[in-house]
């Protein structure tokens, strides 16, 4: 049977106000069951303080549990006699503990000792205990009773002590709160003031400072009356994840505060009338404050404080949340007022942030000495970041020279006169660094700040410099008369137009194994690499040249066909490249080269200009080949026709001795006219193209009756190489053919035929063959001159074959069409 006195509302609320219960063990409380047992000679002590539905041991010593219901409870009974112990000598004959459990079980407990633990008032909140496991018939000795007497006003003393200290350090708490109320208070006034108007920044600093001055708060956030209902805006803690989330007035506790237009504390959302079910879950919502915002008579919306725990918020917190409401109503009202102020300034700022052209407000920097060295960003708009590649919001308050480091001083001179004289200046200048072309106007601002206004013209400036290149590299290869002179000139102006660090031109070597680089044009500071250098050396780049394709590689150390080993470039200074090629008879034959050491994409433009310079060198150098080989030729020539003249003065010396039949004189005249011809025809340097029977009737014509040739093939157009062996083959041949051959009898016939064969390459196949002759015989020894001319055949291929039958000459001469036709690029 338990006493009554354990349900003692008054006892109660004692022991509850000490708050004792459940508390962690204390050395104070600890030594006195020590005391306890070895002043009263028992296994057992402890300090058991009866609860409304168990008793629990504050200190213990010999026993393993830390509390017992209470029909395991012997202290309970000292309740019913505060005056003096209780002192049972066998707990196993008393019929108020013969049924104990642990009396009838482990750890069988059988002597039980109490002093009762009082208050001032008389109330027993538990017992100071000593127990056995054996009956002690005597029970405590006089000396044992007062020790334990004793030692139970000591345990009150700590109780008493305990509680003063609680009750201190709750009133220190409590004044820290309330300093800590104040701080948040006046820093979210401030932050208030400092927002400006700034609607975000306002509502932020409420509720941070509301969630500093709550500490049970775990979320927070203000929600705004938006058509209706209320959307959380400014959201923290708990609450952060609903930032947008709109309720209805109906079935939330704020709606309920902004309808009584009052501030309200839900204690418990489980129970609460005004919250939806389905809210509890989503917001994690145990309890709550909310303090309506108003303005005037109008709500603008809620401050709400919240925690997952019921019961976390007291009246306090209610009327500390509500003076955070009311300077919420502050910062609203000051947004307002401002937004008619900005919303005069949002055209002009709109236009600012809408101009495609770039604007920057700059300030000049100025040293102790009042010197300017530097200009520091004021203002810039969006334009400006996309015209220079940069975050428009990273530099502002940051200078030119922070923003670029290796800037031309002419981007910080001109901006310093312009501040100091008063005067606008115009512009067209280069940022280096990120190799972009701006033009625009400076003007003055007051004190030392001025303005820029500006328009990128990268495109236009390099569309212009390469035009400019191209015409002087016209005007160059015009005027240089060798090969090198002009690969060199046209490496330079390569170079310096697209501001590489290396420019050059080199000629293949076998099927686009080496390259031969002739002397090439460098950057101060840049290793030539003339000379010859073998392309797998420098990665997989030589498909795409056999191809004839241009090799672009942009970033030697990402490119697939280098990144695998790009030191061999890296070495040499490459960090991006171009190789433009050079095309002769459908293979590569030449490349023209174009280095940067630095990474770098090459624009269509860029690559278009490489091609136009590499097809005009391309045509430069085969004019100087073609005048070269064409020298070679008129000096053979010249030579020839010294010993025609020779000939031709020999004749005339022997055969107009004596002569008086002068129809025979004028006609040997005419011959050597025609042959004189002849020969002015084959040295003409600006014979470029002709028909292939044109060619061979201007030259047959000289020796004899066209009649007496029979001219059969296609009308091919060839080159002037092709036009010239051509001429001085059949020149030869029909010498011998009026000398020794069918033309030198009347009746004599030379059949000349010619005709294309299809194969691996197109063939130009030539057949002479002479009838109605005297007999031929072979020739005893190899000839002279006009001998090897025959023999070197067509355009110098040394296809010749000659075949001396008794009725007269026949050869064949072989030679690839690519070599005689007119080429088109």
């Amino acid at each position: 049977m338990i006493p009554t006195a354990v349900n003692d509302p008054s006892r109660l609320e004692a022991l509850a106000a000490y708050g004792i219960l459940d508390t962690p063990a204390e050395l104070g409380f600890d030594g006195i069951v020590h005391l306890a047992c070895r002043l009263c000679d028992a296994p057992v002590a402890l300090v058991s303080l009866v609860a409304e539905d168990r008793q629990w041991f504050k200190a213990r010593i010999g026993f393993s549990l830390g509390e017992t219901d209470l029909s395991s409870s012997v202290c309970a009974h000292a309740l019913a006699q505060p005056d003096d112990l209780l002192v049972i000598p066998d707990l196993a004959i008393d019929p108020r503990t013969a049924d104990n459990p642990l009396v009838t079980g482990e750890p069988f407990i059988r002597f039980y000792g109490g002093a009762p633990l009082r208050t001032s008032t008389g109330l027993v909140l538990g017992s100071l205990c000593i127990i056995d496991s054996v009956p002690r018939p005597a029970g405590l000795t006089e000396t044992q009773a007062e020790d334990l007497r004793a030692l139970a006003k000591q345990v009150m003393s700590q109780l008493e002590l305990r509680r003063a200290l609680n009750n201190r350090d709750a009133m220190r708490a409590a004044e820290a709160q309330e300093y800590r109320a104040r701080e948040a208070l006046r820093d979210t006034q401030a932050a208030v003031a400092n927002a400006a108007g700034d609607l975000e920044a306002t509502l932020y600093a409420v509720v941070e400072g509301a969630m500093r001055a709550v500490p049970a708060a775990e979320g927070g956030a203000i929600e705004l009356l938006v058509a209706g209902e209320l959307e959380y805006r400014s959201v923290r803690g708990t609450l952060a994840a609903h930032l947008g989330l709109r309720v209805p007035l109906a079935g939330s506790g704020a709606g309920y505060s902004v309808t009584m237009r009052a501030p309200y504390l839900m204690t418990d959302a489980s129970t609460d009338p005004h919250v939806q079910r389905d809210l509890i879950g989503t917001l994690q919502l145990g309890s709550a404050v909310f303090a309506p915002i108003l303005r005037g008579d109008v709500v603008l919306g809620v401050l709400k404080l919240q925690s997952h725990r019921p019961i976390a918020f007291d009246q306090r917190d209610l009327d500390l949340i509500s003076l955070f409401a009311g300077a919420a109503t502050a910062g609203l009202t000051e947004a307002a007022n401002r937004a008619e102020t900005r919303a005069k300034d949002v055209y002009w700022r709109g236009l600012f942030d809408r101009l495609s052209e770039g604007f920057v407000v700059g300030e000049v920097v100025r040293d102790l000495h009042g010197r300017a060295n530097d200009w520091r960003y004021v203002e810039v708009n969006p334009a400006w970041g996309e015209l220079l590649g940069f975050d428009a919001t990273s530099v502002a308050g940051r200078t030119v020279r922070e923003v670029f480091p290796d800037l031309e001083d002419a981007w910080v001179d001109e901006f310093v006169q312009v501040v100091e004289t008063g005067h606008g200046a115009s512009f067209t200048r280069q940022i280096s660094a990120i190799r972009r072309w701006y033009e625009g106007r400076a003007f003055k601002l007051d004190g030392d700040r001025f303005g820029v206004i500006f328009l990128e013209v990268t495109q236009r400036i390099e569309a212009e410099k390469r035009r400019t290149a191209l015409l002087t590299l016209g005007d160059r290869l015009r005027d240089l008369a060798t090969i090198p002179e002009m690969t060199h000139a046209a490496a330079e102006i390569v170079g310096r137009t697209l501001g590489a660090s290396r420019a050059g031109f080199g000629r293949i070597v076998g099927d686009v194994e080496e390259i031969e680089i002739e002397l090439d044009w460098t950057a101060p500071g840049v290793g030539s690499i003339a000379g010859r250098h073998v392309f797998d050396d420098y990665g997989d780049i030589r498909s795409h040249l056999r191809r004839g394709d241009a090799l672009v590689i942009d970033d030697v150390t990402m490119d697939p066909r280098t990144r695998d080993d790009p030191a061999a470039m890296r070495t040499i200074g490459i960090g991006a490249l171009v190789n433009m090629p050079v095309r002769d008879r459908e293979r590569t034959v030449a490349v023209f080269i174009a280095h940067d050491d630095k990474a770098r994409v090459w624009t269509p433009e860029e690559l278009a200009f490489l091609r136009n310079v590499a097809d005009r060198v391309e045509v430069s150098v085969a004019r100087v080949r073609a005048e070269e080989l064409q020298g070679v030729l008129n000096k053979e020539l010249a030579h020839r026709l010294k010993n025609t003249l020779a000939i031709v003065q020999s004749i005339a010396t022997q055969t107009l001795r004596g002569v008086t039949e002068r129809h025979l004189v004028e006609a040997f005249e005419r011959r050597v006219l025609a042959l004189s011809r002849a020969h002015d025809v084959l040295m003409q340097k600006s014979w470029t193209a002709a028909k292939m029977r044109a060619v061979m009737e201007g030259v047959l014509v000289m020796q004899a009756d066209l009649d007496r040739f029979a001219l059969d093939g296609p009308d091919l157009d060839i080159n002037p190489q092709a036009a010239l062996s051509l001429s001085l083959l059949l020149h030869e041949l029909a010498t011998n053919a009026l000398k020794y051959g069918a033309l030198s009898a009347d009746a004599g016939k030379v059949r000349i035929a010619w005709r294309t064969e299809a194969g691996q390459a197109a063939t130009l196949v030539l057949d002479w063959t002479e009838s109605g002759g005297p007999p031929v015989t072979p020739p005893t020894n190899r000839g002279g001159f006009g001998s090897k001319l025959i023999r070197m055949g067509l355009v110098g291929t040394r296809s010749a074959n000659l075949r001396y039958h008794p009725v007269g000459l026949q050869a064949e001469f072989r030679a690839p069409l690519a070599e005689v036709q007119v080429q088109t690029h």
